[in-house]
């Protein structure tokens, strides 16, 4: 006999244990996948629904199927976890796809096996896809699961253009008893997903595609010491050092607005180091291939300063390390100054700009959108 008895609820600590361990990670080479088995330290705390970061997220929610006696007190029930990964980039122009995966949690002895159709629908400037598993019922027994489906969306938002969508999902369930009966009890078969933020405007002038990030994350760029090195300890100094603590949490930069006439910023970075009182004095500290290397970035707001407000530094690696503690102040002392110069090996310092151009495509940062710069070994 079937019975349509389904509703939904976040998912719990106990449910994400019950979930094979490698399952859900088992799609590496999608990153929301990683987030779906994510925990809070405490184990009495409900799970979060919805677990992401800027470019990807895992929703997370817990089918209830359940059976009533005449007496209409529950007899039975089964519980089916339910698993939406995503990475942004997943599928190209502001489109995305979710891998489905559906654990059967627990099962009463009453219940045989369970069913579960999933669909999607999408709000805003938004199309939901095909549904999971081609809108076909799954059949379920206790400790069964199903790690084939998918679902995808995709937006209209238009060129220079931003806009807010987000996912919605609907399952239809039915419960197949062993013995005896129950009846219907139709509801909460609805959950949100998260926010997507979509847009055709980080670089529209040079004709980048449209894509969408998870609304809510601040964006970053992130800079390794080993590979940037002075350019990277150059950064990590004057968050450290300047009372501006420019890129930091709480103290983020802005990507400027480009200039149509001058969409590399040379304007900007000229401005801090080739005019003005205090030319910035290239080779004066020994440093090979020597460069200026701006920070604030001159592509952002808070960068383009006149040079002679901006302290002077030297970043040297000693004994194989590059570290801030073996930087020199060649100019100027006010912990309060806007900006710093640095003495980068030219290498050093275009790989971190294009660096800083990978991370402004990928994380997709709008023109005057905050982001922090990371800095790390």
């Amino acid at each position: 006999m079937a019975w349509t008895c389904v509703k939904t609820g976040p998912a719990t600590a106990s449910a994400l244990a019950a979930v094979p361990a490698a399952a859900p990670r088992g799609a590496r080479a999608n990153p929301g996948a990683d987030l779906c088995l994510k925990m809070d330290p405490d184990p009495n705390k409900p799970i979060e629904p919805i677990a992401s970061n800027r470019k990807a997220y895992c929703t997370r929610y817990l089918a209830e199927y359940v059976t009533l006696g005449e007496d209409s007190k529950v007899n039975g029930e089964a519980h089916v976890m339910v698993f939406a990964a995503a990475a942004m980039n997943s599928l190209p122009n502001a489109q995305w796809k979710e891998d489905i995966r559906i654990y059967v949690t627990d099962m009463t002895p009453n219940i045989a096996a369970v069913t579960m159709a999933l669909s999607a629908t999408c709000s805003g400037q938004c199309t939901a896809g095909e549904p999971a598993w081609g809108g076909a019922p799954v059949l379920l027994k206790n400790g069964q699961g199903r790690e084939d489906g998918s679902l995808s969306y995709s937006s209209s938002v238009g060129k220079g253009f931003d806009t807010i969508v987000q996912p919605s999902y609907h399952v239809n369930g039915t419960i197949k008893t062993v013995n005896g009966g129950g009846r219907p009890v139709n509801r909460f078969l609805d959950w949100t997903g998260p926010k997507v933020r979509c847009d055709d405007k980080v670089s529209p002038e040079a004709g980048s595609p449209p894509g969408c990030i998870v609304d809510g994350h601040t964006a970053n760029v992130t800079l390794h010491r080993s590979l940037y090195k002075g350019a990277a300890v150059a950064y990590e100094w004057a968050q450290k050092k300047l009372t501006g603590k420019f890129g930091t949490p709480g103290h983020l930069l802005n990507r400027w607005h480009v200039d149509p006439l001058d969409p590399e910023a040379k304007n900007r970075r000229a401005l801090t180091c080739d005019r003005g009182k205090y030319k910035f004095p290239r080779g004066a500290t020994g440093i090979p291939n020597d460069s200026c290397d701006e920070y604030p970035f001159a592509k952002s707001t808070q960068g383009g300063n006149e040079g002679e407000l901006c302290i002077d530094i030297t970043p040297r690696e000693v004994g194989g390390v590059w570290d801030v503690a073996n930087v020199t102040v060649d100019r100027g002392t006010p912990p309060n100054a806007p900006c710093i110069r640095a003495h980068v090996d030219e290498k050093d310092n275009s790989a971190a700009g294009s660096e800083f151009g990978r991370a402004v495509t990928s994380d997709r940062i709008m023109q005057g959108e905050a982001f922090e710069v990371i800095i790390d070994a």
